[in-house]
């Protein structure tokens, strides 16, 4: 019996609400779910924000009867220059067993709130079984420079990809299970790297990013074109004083969701900071290296685009060490490109009857 209703509707990643002047009414247009008894599909629409104004999405989302607390999260953003964004999300979730109906609603606090339209609007839902997967193991060892990295000093590990094979209809990707290891000594740099999802959306004009704290998920929507890099995942690692020249491995899980035929090519750096946000959403890390939203510089996507609380921009902290050189390089130079083609495994239990 499913416990708890844990779907992760932090990943809302298209509220990136846009607009053109402070005069327009800041609003949330719609809000539409269609559900199954293991997985959704929510689409959003936001128009006429202020370019440059930060704004908060607040969303609550939940079954009844109820299984478990309602799903209660914010999303911080930054609005760019256009006046309206759609985007479309696919996620899943543990099987409901049951009958269940839906309600929530998503806010643009201090503006507007709106109902979440559900469709159907009711499921009856029995023992499900688990999906087919699609997935590849990915993994690509690098040297760091010969630069000791100084204690209270961060390394900000960076990971980008470019792919072939997404169908036109679009297509998720996740990155998960991910591990970056020290080689000499057999132990992560962190516990836990964030996931990625990575979301090919037919309606997307540009590539946008965000991370959600509460599934702990950068969540990335990309125009079908793609681009030759689109930010995978990233996190800073504070040092505790690392000599030059550590091997390091980054490892994960790649998933296309069922979707056969994917090729995925992804590579990595690491760069050195004095000084670095530990709020990810903070960083405006730059999602892909040519079709970013708002942001025209050539700088490689991974990049931190945002500025700390003294307006200064992360990347002038940037210093040479791990694999950057420092100055402009505020990704680190990337190593050898992995490739990983997914293929489809049945997981047990889930043939016929």
């Amino acid at each position: 019996m499913f416990q708890r209703y844990r779907i992760a509707c932090g990943t809302i990643a298209g509220l990136i609400a846009l607009g053109a002047t402070p005069v327009f009414a800041n609003h949330v247009d719609t809000a539409n779910v269609t559900i199954t008894c293991s997985s959704y599909s929510f689409s959003v629409s936001a128009s006429e924000l202020s370019p440059g104004t930060k704004y908060e999405i607040a969303y609550t989302f939940e079954t009844s009867p109820m299984v478990g607390p309602p799903i209660v999260g914010s999303i911080p953003l930054t609005a760019t220059a256009s006046q309206v964004f759609d985007a479309t999300i696919w996620g899943s979730f543990p099987p409901l067993v049951g009958s269940y109906t839906f309600t929530g609603t998503a806010s643009l606090v201090g503006h507007n709130t709106i109902p979440i339209q559900f469709s159907p609007t009711s499921l009856t839902c029995g023992a499900q079984p688990p999906p087919p997967k699609t997935s590849g193991k990915g993994i690509d060892t690098e040297s760091f420079d010969g630069s000791s990295i100084e204690e209270g000093n961060y390394v900000w590990f960076n990971a980008n990809f470019s792919v072939t094979g997404v169908p036109k209809t679009g297509g998720v990707i996740t990155f998960t299970s991910s591990k970056i290891v020290n080689e000499e000594t057999g132990l992560p740099f962190m516990n836990s790297v964030p996931n990625a999802q990575i979301t090919f959306s037919p309606t997307a004009t540009c590539t946008s990013t965000t991370f959600s704290t509460m599934t702990n998920t950068w969540l990335t929507t990309v125009p079908m074109r793609g681009d030759d890099e689109i930010f995978l995942t990233g996190v800073p690692v504070p040092s505790a004083g690392l000599r030059g020249g550590t091997r390091v491995s980054w490892n994960g899980t790649f998933d296309t969701g069922g979707i056969a035929g994917v090729t995925i090519n992804w590579k990595w750096g690491a760069a050195v900071y004095t000084s670095f946000a530990n709020y990810l959403n903070a960083l405006e890390v730059k999602p892909g290296h040519t079709s970013a939203c708002g942001q025209n510089s050539a700088d490689q996507a991974g990049t931190p685009e945002g500025v700390n609380n003294q307006n200064r921009m992360w990347k002038q902290f940037v210093i040479g060490g791990a694999t950057g050189s420092g100055s402009s390089n505020a990704t680190g130079s990337w190593g050898n490109t992995n490739t990983v083609t997914p293929t489809t495994a049945v997981v047990p239990g889930s043939g016929p009857k």
